[in-house]
């Protein structure tokens, strides 16, 4: 268990966001009347909630945004949202969240998203609530998280309030038994990858996406692409996501928003991590027996609801999942030939057989399924008061035969196969 001191600085951690905050999303209303403290569950698409019962359901839990941000976190829930009413009109998909938006009430942001409320418990939204909410479901098929992060820890509720998955094993333990055999976990935020996500993985025996760097979010535009907000074109700017779903939707109402890693190495609240980082968020089976193919399902079942270019389904061809694939693995920039560089460096890496290529700008970490072999390194005033921010950085090696986004490819293609083949945990 890390010690709680850590946890202390998170308060401060949350006032200094490493997230990419669109200008024109930042809510301004100051005559909203604040609401205490607290957590709603709510859920998306109305209907009324099942628990302890046969009902599929996922998952998605927004961390608090500290009245320092906007929802943009909540929005990149919702996207995931709409996917899997896409694919499963009939599954439940359950918000968990004390938002904590600048300028709105927790209510505002639930009501403005159309989440219906189904319980309002006035607790800060701590490790024991999200367990327990978690636990109320049998029949789970995904787990998403949305919001602020640090390599040790997700900030789930107000107050600095954060769950970290290496002080809950047996709780962790116990929950195994409530996700189906294909089901995974995603965690959207900065640098998610080197602890959380493997830390996660072991204990719920599934696959658990994280991040190696920040966490930033994306914005579509014309040409049906995902832009981080520094490379965003304002010709290219719509009103409607007429290219990731089943239907055209409002940006309004939160569709045209995603989180995914960034292109450089981290460099923010906890220091520069310059000796490496990853420029897609890596899948992590940290459990025994991880080779089987459970683990690479879960990792394509992941992407199915992966608000992308197109929607896909299990029935979608190989070359359109390979599309979505490469926006997963692939950023985009300023000049298209960023994004097509990668693509064509990946399809190059598995023809020559060896798969190397580098898609980090600087050194890429070596990667596998249980960790990506960097260690965290940060100076101490004390023991007990934590980690001193801006000392932090990565204690690890170079890597000077990258095979990371070439292997994952494979991964994901070999997983989607498989899911093809025999769909039968595929709901």
């Amino acid at each position: 268990m890390k010690s709680s001191a850590i946890f202390f600085l998170f308060i401060i951690l949350l006032i200094i966001s490493c997230h990419s905050i669109s200008e024109n999303n930042i809510q301004t209303t100051s005559t909203v009347e604040l609401q205490g403290s607290g957590y709603r569950v709510g859920l998306f698409k109305n209907g009324l909630i099942k628990y302890d019962s046969e009902k599929i359901t996922h998952i998605i839990v927004v961390g608090s945004a500290v009245k320092e941000d906007s929802d943009q976190f909540f929005q990149s829930g919702i996207s995931r949202a709409q996917r899997y009413k896409d694919l499963w009109p009939d599954h439940q998909v359950v918000f968990m969240s004390g938002p904590d938006v600048k300028g709105m009430s927790d209510e505002q942001v639930f009501e403005k998203y159309k989440i219906s409320v189904v319980k309002v418990v006035p607790k800060k939204f701590n490790a024991k609530y999200l367990l327990s909410e978690i636990g109320e479901f049998n029949k789970i098929a995904s787990l998403d998280f949305y919001g602020h992060s640090s390599p040790w820890a997700m900030i789930i509720g107000k107050s600095g309030s954060v769950f970290d998955p290496s002080a809950h094993y047996s709780e962790l333990k116990e929950l195994r038994p409530k996700f189906l055999p294909d089901a995974y976990v995603t965690l959207n935020g900065c640098n998610t990858g080197f602890y959380l996500a493997p830390d996660l993985s072991r204990g719920l025996a599934l696959p658990v996406s994280g991040s190696l760097t920040s966490s930033m979010f994306e914005r579509i535009e014309l040409d049906g692409m995902w832009y981080k907000e520094e490379d965003w074109n304002r010709r290219g700017y719509v009103l409607f996501n007429k290219f990731s779903f089943n239907s055209n939707l409002s940006c309004s109402l939160g569709f045209c928003t995603r989180m995914k890693s960034s292109r450089e190495n981290y460099s923010s609240f906890w220091g520069t991590f310059e000796e490496g980082g990853l420029s897609f968020d890596k899948f992590f089976c940290n459990y025994e027996n991880n080779q089987d193919d459970r683990c690479v399902r879960g990792m394509a079942m992941s992407l199915l609801s992966f608000p992308s270019l197109h929607p896909i389904s299990i029935s979608s061809t190989n070359e359109d999942f390979k599309e979505i694939v490469f926006d997963w693995l692939c950023s985009t920039g300023k000049n298209n030939n960023y994004f097509n560089r990668c693509v064509r460096g990946i399809e190059a890496a598995i023809n020559k057989g060896d798969l190397e290529y580098q898609s980090h700008p600087t050194n890429e970490l070596n990667c596998d399924f249980q960790s990506c072999h960097a260690k965290v390194i940060c100076k101490y005033k004390t023991s007990e008061v934590g980690p001193i921010p801006g000392t932090c950085k990565l204690e690890t090696v170079p890597n000077f035969s990258p095979k990371n986004i070439a292997t994952e490819y494979l991964n994901l293609m070999r997983g989607f196969s498989y899911l093809k083949r025999d769909p039968q945990f595929t709901y």
